[in-house]
């Protein structure tokens, strides 16, 4: 399987668990790093419903590898779940990007 299609899956496992609301539902703000906080706080503005931060950063993560290994922000967004509208992708790896993905 290529990069860009192991990032995709990653991207599509980290989701079921941010959609399902399974693990811990809000972790310790100390656990995450200020770019992580900034990520989520930018979400959580935007109205995107996070029912579990530890995997909205995984995700978050996810679309950095995604884009690391040559995919677009188009296929990011495309990877994210149908329950979010387009808006609400384009914002989770548009942040993904600025506070997540190194440069």
């Amino acid at each position: 399987m290529s990069d860009i299609m192991n990032a995709i899956v990653a991207v599509a496992f980290t989701l079921g668990a941010l959609v399902l609301g399974t693990g811990v539902a809000h972790a310790d703000p100390a656990s995450f790093n200020s770019d992580e906080q900034a990520y989520l706080r930018e979400l959580h503005n935007d109205g995107i419903p996070i029912s579990n931060e530890q995997s909205t950063v995984a995700v978050g993560h996810d679309v950095c590898n995604l884009l690391a290994s040559g995919g677009t922000k188009e296929m990011a967004m495309n990877s994210l779940p149908s329950n979010l509208d387009m808006a609400q992708r384009h914002t989770i790896v548009d942040a993904s990007a600025r506070y997540l993905c190194p440069m």
